[in-house]
């Protein structure tokens, strides 16, 4: 479904990072891992504007308010190109043309009591939706947030608990995770905040201080592609379920163009694997489906 939202705010969080809050009348149900396609509204209304980008692109859901007559919704972005610069300049009122929900959601896990949410970079916006929805499901949440520098995490910190320099204690130091009462562990690559190092290494830390039953963990990620094939193999080894969130650019969004391609196991193929698309069959795939290259 193709709607018009109107800007309602463009927040910064960090020294690149901006949070988009979009006003609609209308959204169809929707769920954690979905994600909109957006491009300028004059691009579909006829009217072109040279200076701003004419494809979509694609970005995860990071928050859903529905509201009595209208729904909220916001994405976070990274300012790194012609259509984040476009973005970086909306103003309240502007309009922004949104195609969505699109994809699939993660699948919460009746069985599993513990999730861990390992994100890195721009990969972090689907996770504080993820993180309030299984909050919500009663189930025992920490989320590990992992960025360069402090001034790349987009996140609030709060004053009064800073993030721990252990990698195996978490805490309630992130105001939009402790919203939903989950505490996180956060890393920096630079030491400049929380852990020293990635979040790769807090994650295999923090399991080693806290050796939960892979019967009761589902872990979730999404980030840079080698970060999350780290966690996939890691869960691998320890038997744990694994979700990850699949990045690829999407001209179209829906299927059409199949340029958003991600290698799948298949047994029955004759080479044992096959593609999806990110699109439409994910972007929320099975750690263990997936063909890392």
């Amino acid at each position: 479904m193709i709607l018009t939202g109107q800007t309602i705010q463009n927040q910064k969080l960090c020294r690149d990072h901006f949070r988009l809050s979009l006003r609609m009348n209308r959204f169809e149900s929707a769920g954690p891992g979905q994600f909109v396609h957006l491009c300028p509204a004059e691009n579909i209304e006829g009217v072109i504007d040279y200076r701003t980008p004419l494809l979509r692109r694609a970005y995860s859901i990071a928050a859903l308010r529905r509201q009595d007559t209208s729904v909220e919704l916001d994405v976070i972005y990274r300012v790194v190109g012609s259509a984040t610069r476009w973005m970086q300049s909306l103003t309240y009122g502007n309009p922004i043309s949104v195609l969505g929900p699109q994809g699939n959601r993660f699948p919460i896990e009746p069985s599993k009591p513990i999730a861990w949410l390992v994100s890195g970079g721009v990969g972090l916006p689907p996770m504080l939706w993820l993180a309030e929805a299984l909050a919500k499901a009663g189930k025992n949440v920490v989320a590990f947030c992992g960025a360069q520098s402090a001034d790349l995490l987009p996140l609030t910190i709060r004053g009064d608990e800073p993030p721990s320099t252990d990698a195996g204690r978490a805490t309630l130091s992130a105001t939009e995770f402790a919203q939903s009462g989950v505490p996180v562990i956060v890393s920096t690559d630079d030491g400049s905040l929380g852990f020293h190092g990635h979040i790769c290494a807090a994650m295999t830390a923090f399991h080693k201080a806290s050796l939960p039953s892979s019967d009761d963990l589902v872990v979730y990620t999404c980030g840079p592609e080698r970060m999350m094939r780290f966690v996939a193999e890691f869960c691998a080894i320890q038997k744990i379920e694994c979700f990850v969130c699949m990045e690829r650019n999407m001209a179209c969004g829906t299927g059409l163009c199949q340029s958003c391609v991600v290698p799948v196991r298949d047994p029955e193929d004759a080479e044992g694997w096959r593609y999806q698309l990110c699109c439409t069959d994910g972007p929320i795939f099975e750690a263990a489906e997936v063909v890392w290259r």
